[in-house]
């Protein structure tokens, strides 16, 4: 039933390349050169239950391997048969050759749900699904994970639990919005002090630091400080943050006129820790493996520099 709706949704291309079945999964796979869509995968889905629910008899019928292809019954590519085969046939939809053992009516496999659809090789596909007790033991699993959200999220009704998935979601990005505004704020004072105690090479303000608890997105926003407040400035910033450390390093637009380039500058202190990286003149990002070097790597940025000053 599912090789005959896959061939209705995909196209006749559709051949079986494997497959394991019980009474209560199936595992097939099939030629095909994409993957399906979730709209495709509700159709086939949709057909085979259709076929399931309308109790279609299961014939098993031997005939000459010729009259069985004149009936157009599906056989399996590279497969050798002999004189006499063995066709099964799902009313006028489904006809195939096959040995195995099948039920005598289509309702007594009750229903049919695919769980998944994946790459198996290339051009082959895998689809992975459920029949009979099969999809009540896969229903009694999503409603028993449905009640349990429902029960963290402190709900009595677990019909609520998309509703206030979305409230918590909106709330989460508007402390994510608070956060960003803070962090602003945050680098804006930590800029302005660093900046008084910069030092400078070749007549470049040269600023580093290194900050605990501090992620990319933090020192990405000190960088932008930088930039918009000391055109002549060059800083280049390490964090730290759940054992993974980041460096970012920018340019104001005197450093970049005089040759400064964030992104070589970045992965040169970054190499020192371990890591590698690097990005546009202006500004960019690294990542560094080695924390304990974190130090002496930014102690570097100096020369790095001097070296870059034309």
């Amino acid at each position: 039933l599912l090789q005959a709706a896959l061939r209705q949704v995909l196209g006749s291309h559709v051949e079986q390349a494997g497959q394991s079945v019980s009474d209560e999964h199936v595992r097939f796979d099939f030629t095909h050169f994409s993957a399906m869509t979730p709209e495709e995968i509700a159709k086939v889905e949709g057909i085979v239950n259709r076929v399931i629910l309308d109790g279609v008899p299961v014939e098993t019928r031997e005939m000459p391997l010729e009259e069985a292809k004149k009936q157009g019954a599906m056989a399996l590519f590279g497969e050798k048969y002999g004189e006499t085969v063995r066709v099964v046939s799902a009313g006028d939809f489904s006809k195939e050759l096959c040995g195995g053992t099948h039920v005598d009516n289509t309702a007594k496999i009750g229903l049919f749900k695919i769980v998944s659809e994946g790459s198996a090789a290339a051009g082959v596909r895998r689809i992975e699904g459920v029949t009979g007790l099969g999809v009540l033991g896969l229903l009694d699993g999503s409603l028993g994970a449905v009640r349990e959200t429902a029960s963290v999220l402190r709900l009595n009704n677990p019909a609520d639990v998309v509703h206030k998935t979305r409230q918590l979601m909106e709330e989460l990005r508007e402390k994510e919005r608070e956060i960003e505004s803070l962090n602003s704020r945050l680098a804006s004072v930590r800029i302005s002090s660093m900046l008084e105690n910069a030092r400078s090479v070749g007549g470049v303000r040269v600023v580093t630091a290194l900050f605990s608890s501090t992620g990319g997105e933090a020192l990405r926003a000190m960088c932008d400080r930088v930039r918009e407040e000391a055109p002549d400035a060059v800083a280049v910033l390490a964090g730290t943050e759940n054992g993974k450390a980041v460096i970012a390093a920018a340019a104001g637009k005197e450093a970049l006129a005089r040759g400064v380039h964030a992104g070589r500058l970045a992965g040169g202190v970054a190499k020192l820790a371990g890591g590698n990286g690097g990005g546009k003149p202006d500004l960019a990002m690294a990542g560094a493996k080695n924390l304990g070097k974190l130090e002496e790597a930014l102690a570097s940025a100096e020369k790095l520099v001097s070296e870059m000053l034309k």
